[in-house]
């Protein structure tokens, strides 16, 4: 690892040794020392590889303690994935998840595009209905790749511990580290306008997200209904 992109070498052998769990999450990483003898590179080089890696949300640097992999816990979840506030209360609150259906199916034309899948390919469809302080507040529809998440169930999905990410992350090894989202202006069909507590016809907000996880592959396809009479959605770019 002796070229101009010996850092990049670094961030893709430890990104590989975690997807084939050799560091698991939540957990301390080899000392930099330790980890730059291995690898043959620099302290500096290896550093470079640690930023780019906190920047990206794979590791966590903690003060005097080390570098470790980054976990979803609920404080991450919410920081960094749920981005919807009181538009007049700037505290954040975690919301309070309720599994309306849990369905097999074939992905259509769009749901295969965004998932990389062939259209007709099996998938799992789910609605949520998210709620915060007791307010049904946004209607998420999420389509996940029954190959990618074999063997889950209605069950496990509304029993599991934690978050929907920490699921993936616990049970399947599968982290998300970014998102692609896309906001547009919409109206509320029947049923969202019933949960929500809205007229038909009424404008909400369709927030259009894909999930991708530390080898930048799509894990999870998303379509989020929000009801913006009393809450907003909320975005933090950090520089």
């Amino acid at each position: 690892m002796k070229s101009l992109a010996a850092y990049q070498e670094v961030k893709s052998k430890i990104t590989e040794d975690l997807v084939r769990g050799r560091f698991l999450m939540g957990e301390p990483l080899p000392s930099e020392k330790d980890l730059a003898k291995e690898m043959d590179v620099s302290i500096g080089t290896l550093r470079k590889a640690f930023d780019e890696l906190v920047s990206e949300g794979i590791v966590v640097r903690r003060q005097g303690k080390g570098t470790y992999i980054a976990e979803h816990d609920a404080k991450r979840l919410l920081y960094y994935f749920f981005h919807v506030v009181r538009w007049d209360v700037d505290k954040k609150i975690y919301p309070r998840v309720e599994t309306v259906s849990f369905d097999g199916a074939l992905a259509s034309h769009e749901e295969a595009h965004k998932l990389g899948l062939k259209e007709g390919a099996p998938v799992w469809r789910v609605v949520n209905r998210l709620f915060l302080v007791d307010e049904c507040v946004m209607i998420d529809h999420i389509t996940l790749d029954k190959k990618r998440f074999k063997g889950l169930t209605q069950s496990t999905f509304e029993k599991r511990e934690g978050s929907i990410y920490q699921l993936y992350q616990m049970r399947y090894g599968q982290s998300v580290v970014k998102t692609h989202e896309r906001v547009r202006a919409t109206l509320a069909g029947k049923q969202h306008a019933l949960w929500l507590k809205l007229k038909p016809e009424s404008p909400v907000l369709q927030i259009r997200r894909v999930a991708i996880n530390i080898q930048d592959e799509p894990l999870e396809w998303r379509i989020s209904t929000l009801n913006t009479t009393n809450h907003e959605y909320f975005n933090e770019l950090l520089t």
